[in-house]
């Protein structure tokens, strides 16, 4: 419920910093060479124009997910009105950089708000962009200790869009990366850059097309959009409702999608639901309401909103909206596209640039008033400069939530349960943590379990990094288990424990390279399809041979450059409308009933961005899956075993743990498709880029029963440690505390006792 007190609003004259021009044509303290350098201004609608479906419902409608996901921890979507922390930024000199300096000042330097702390994100382009925008800020009265900047490659300043979308895992702050504009790839690029390299945050690849503002998550795990998600993701490209429904619940945490109808491009040139909505909090909402003599269809998509809503239990107040020529351009003035921070409100309003529209601000500002109750700050900002380019203050920022409870969550990513892990081996344990506002994590430390946590043993120690490479230790388990302890600033803590069992075992591993083999017992085929119809139920949808030449770049993993780093296999550039497509196919010596464990890998990316996927041939099926089961849906187009969309190399894998004999054909071939998800554009050629392949299979070569003091192997030094775990299995465990007491159940029926005596000496003497 929103909170109640005095009401204070701020007029904002003197919180507004200048009044800057329609469009900005130069930055003083740049260059002219550094400005060439500089994106050009580009508008929030896409290259070519965004899609309209003419006949679409208007009415709105819900649509929920049809089943569980399997995810690891529970994932939720934060509403903009849930605590913030900060709020990101994108800052280009040439992108209407006055409307950033203004934001950026009054979130950072607010007269009326002492104690506010939020942080201004700021993502710039190169190290020059950074003192330029210092420079402003300063100049407009920033307090710079509130500004922290990021430095990534960026096409436009419509942050919101492109991401990164926020979730909750298991309590601890991730960000999901959804697809943007295929001609925008330095922006589609930026979630990821991000995570991973600033915010040290799990980045997950969704697999979907959406836009930011085109997605605002509300109470009870529901969010609202428009319909152009289902144009973005058509039903013909496999992305039916269920689908669609399917990823927001397992990548968001959302399990009921709100869909409206899209406004008429003529009115809208975005199609996204912040140019006529904002959910204020959790039981209000501001609809756009389009003054007499605006576009019917307008008209009619927005009181049909208010009344579904209302349906919904939320109060809904309206705010003005018209449409208007500034710029040469049909312009949608909104006020919904709004932000909020925690109780603060900035609200774009346009009677600075054009005088007539005051009365609208004045019915605006009255209206985000009586919305977002008394204790909740308005600040009216000018947005005149920006609007004609389809957006204004809602799609320029993203709010990081804030993190509030005392203590720091955790949540355990990898191993989280089901893996096979080789002793001796080296893997990266992963984790997410989060402490109060959040604050940096000084201290995590790492242990494991054999023996379901009655004792557990010290891995190390190290910062929350989120990732620490782990020496499997030299043993057999069949149920371990991972537990992260962080520890704050304050020495407050927190723990958790991999979600199920993971297996450790001794095991020969064989990799399979094209060190050795090329076009003997490993090969690639590849170039291109038209679609999805050439490789659906289809082994080698491309028949044309790799060159030979490709086959020592694919031998390791030794690429560290751009496009043009020739350790990588470039493959040929696809027609417009047509994927890049490969096929590999690798003979392995071992047969599926002696196989434990399959991982498939694949290291590359594809140009602009574009999402690859990894498929498996499935021999039984006929066709292609995620190699994870036999149900529906694990086959076909979308159900890939893994993902990456990037602007540099990426790993795909596949690990298979059951059903080798749906993988592996009589004669040792296992095939797995590399597929570009959409096609080449003109002008945007969606080159693929291979650096490594490899095929490892596994084999436990150890029989933990028996194995009662876990030295690798059955004799009578087992004797004694045998007769403990019938007699005083806690002392056992005491000795041998890296083993598992099920190493003792030599009969196999899940438990250890006295009926294990003659199996055990059967294991000794046979």
């Amino acid at each position: 419920m929103r909170s109640t007190g005095g009401i204070l609003f701020l007029l904002a004259v003197g919180l507004v910093v200048g009044s800057a021009l329609a469009q900005e044509s130069g930055t003083p303290g740049i260059t002219p060479e550094e400005q060439e350098l500089v994106p050009p201004p580009l508008p929030r609608w896409r290259e070519g124009g965004t899609p309209y479906d003419e006949n679409q419902r208007l009415e709105p409608y819900a649509a929920r997910r049809e089943r569980d996901m399997p995810t690891s921890g529970l994932i939720a979507s934060p509403p903009e009105y849930s605590p913030t922390r900060g709020v990101v930024f994108a800052y280009i000199s040439s992108q209407w950089a006055s409307v950033v300096r203004d934001l950026v000042v009054a979130l950072t330097n607010d007269p009326n708000c002492p104690t506010c702390d939020e942080i201004a994100y700021v993502v710039v382009t190169s190290a020059s962009q950074q003192q330029t925008a210092t420079t402003q800020f300063q100049a407009g009265g920033a307090d710079m200790s509130k500004v922290q900047f990021f430095i990534h490659p960026m096409n436009a300043l419509w942050i919101r869009d492109y991401g990164p979308h926020f979730i909750w895992q298991n309590g601890a702050l991730g960000i999901v990366d959804s697809h943007y504009y295929p001609e925008r790839p330095l922006d589609n690029f930026v979630p990821t850059r991000l995570g991973d390299d600033s915010f040290l945050m799990p980045t997950y690849d969704m697999g979907l097309y959406y836009s930011g503002g085109n997605l605002q998550p509300g109470p009870d795990r529901m969010a609202v959009m428009s319909s152009l998600i289902n144009l973005d993701n058509p039903t013909s490209e496999g992305f039916t409702p269920s689908l669609i429904a399917e990823l927001f619940s397992k990548y968001q945490g959302i399990d009921t999608l709100h869909i409206f109808p899209m406004l008429p491009t003529s009115v809208d040139g975005t199609g996204h639901i912040d140019m006529w909505m904002y959910l204020v909090d959790e039981d209000t909402v501001i609809i756009s309401e389009y003054i007499p003599g605006s576009n019917a269809t307008a008209i009619q998509i927005t009181n049909n909103a208010v009344t579904y809503m209302q349906n919904l239990g939320f109060t809904v107040y309206r705010t003005p909206a018209w449409n208007a020529v500034q710029s040469g351009y049909m312009t949608n003035y909104t006020y919904t596209n709004a932000f909020r921070v925690n109780n603060r409100v900035f609200v774009p309003t346009y009677g600075d640039g054009n005088s007539a529209y005051r009365p609208y601000d004045n019915q605006a500002i009255a209206a985000w008033i009586a919305a977002a109750g008394p204790e909740v700050e308005i600040y009216p900002i000018n947005a005149y400069p920006i609007i004609y380019a389809a957006g204004a203050f809602h799609c320029i920022v993203m709010q990081m939530p804030r993190y509030t409870d005392a203590v720091p969550a955790a949540h355990v990513i990898w191993p989280d349960g089901g893996q096979l892990l080789v002793a001796g081996t080296t893997r990266d344990i992963l984790w997410v943590a989060t402490d109060t506002d959040n604050v940096t994590i000084p201290q995590v430390d790492l242990y494991y379990t054999v023996n379901d946590g009655a004792t557990w043993v010290y891995i190390g120690t190290t910062t929350n990094t989120g990732s620490y490479p782990w020496t499997v230790p030299n043993l057999a388990a069949p149920q371990a288990k991972i537990k992260v302890v962080v520890t704050a600033a304050d020495n407050d803590q927190a723990e958790a424990v991999s979600e199920d069992y993971f297996q450790i075992a001794k095991a020969d591993q064989t990799i399979y390279t094209f060190a050795s083999g090329g076009g003997v017992d490993k090969f690639g085929w590849g170039y291109q399809t038209a679609s999805w119809n050439n490789v659906n139920g289809v082994r080698r949808p491309v028949n044309a041979a790799i060159p030979s030449s490709a086959y020592p770049k694919l031998a390791a993993s030794d690429a560290t450059g751009g496009d043009g780093d020739t350790n990588r296999y470039v493959a040929t550039t696809p027609s417009n409308g047509y994927e890049s497509t490969h096929v590999y196919e690798f003979y392995v010596v071992e047969t599926p009933d002696a196989i434990d464990d399959i991982q498939i890998l694949w290291e590359g990316y594809a140009g602009q961005c574009t999402q690859v996927e990894l498929y498996v041939w499935d021999y039984v099926q006929g066709q292609w899956s995620d190699a994870t089961g036999t149900a529906p849906e694990n086959y076909g187009i979308n159900r890939y075993a893994d993902n990456w969309a990037g602007t540099r190399d990426g790993i795909l894998t596949a690990d298979i743990r059951t059903n080798f004999e749906r993988y592996v054909n009589a004669s040792g071939q296992v095939t797995f498709l590399i597929y570009a998800e959409r096609g080449s554009a003109s002008g945007y050629a969606k080159t693929t880029y291979h650096d490594y392949v490899a095929v490892t299979v596994t084999q436990i070569t150890q029989s933990l029963a028996g194995d009662v003091n876990c030295d690798g192997v059955v004799n009578f030094g087992d004797i004694n440690p045998f007769i403990m775990t019938l007699t005083d299995p806690e002392g056992w465990q005491t000795l041998y505390p890296e083993c598992h007491l099920l190493n003792a159940d030599a009969n196999g029926n899940g438990s250890v006792s006295f009926d294990d005596i003659n199996p055990f000496i059967a294991l000794l003497t046979g």
